[in-house]
């Protein structure tokens, strides 16, 4: 479209016959502009997506073989699509810590060895702290899922330490993620 510059100009040297073709020209250009827009609208308004998404919280602690050390806890917290049965996404919190660890999914085992009904399974996943990687959690349920059978083994990604945390349960008063 030419600038407003070039439109008087050539309108003062032509004369009426070709401002009726620049008044046509706009006109036909405004359309053509509002079309574009209604097509766009009309495009992007459909394609709006919409699923349903249930979230799930399971809590853990560790507790220290020497009594003058206090039991570490966190909650995790995992978000599964329902229409996809897909994890979309997942964080742990510490207890009495504000702070949010994301959580990557890697990888998922089936562990059923005497019976495939059984539900016994390991959930890989790597938390990342400023960009980096900082440690694995595998997340364990053997045992037909009773609440024993479930436990996580967390490896530090600097030092390789293992650390295993034991499910206390649903109802956990601790089991509380803090905003």
């Amino acid at each position: 479209m030419p600038s407003r510059w070039a439109v008087v100009k050539f309108r003062a040297w032509c004369g009426k016959y070709c401002l009726d073709t620049f008044v046509r020209y706009d006109s036909w250009s405004i359309q053509m502009n509002i079309r574009i827009y209604l097509l766009a609208i009309v495009t992007f308004s459909c394609g709006i997506a919409r699923a349903d998404v249930q979230s799930e919280t399971a809590c853990y602690v560790y507790v220290p073989r020497d009594s003058s050390s206090k039991p570490v806890k966190f909650a995790l917290r995992t978000y599964v699509d329902k229409d996809l049965k897909k994890e979309i996404g997942a964080f742990v919190q510490y207890h009495a810590s504000k702070e949010i660890i994301p959580l990557v999914f890697t990888k998922y085992v089936r562990t059923e060895t005497d019976s495939p009904n059984l539900g016994n399974y390991e959930i890989s996943r790597v938390e990342i702290v400023d960009k980096k990687i900082a440690g694995e959690y595998v997340f364990i349920q053997s045992g037909a899922g009773i609440a024993q059978g479930k436990y996580v083994v967390y490896t530090k990604s600097k030092t390789g330490k293992h650390i295993t945390f034991m499910y206390t349960g649903d109802n956990d008063a601790d089991c509380k993620i803090v905003n």
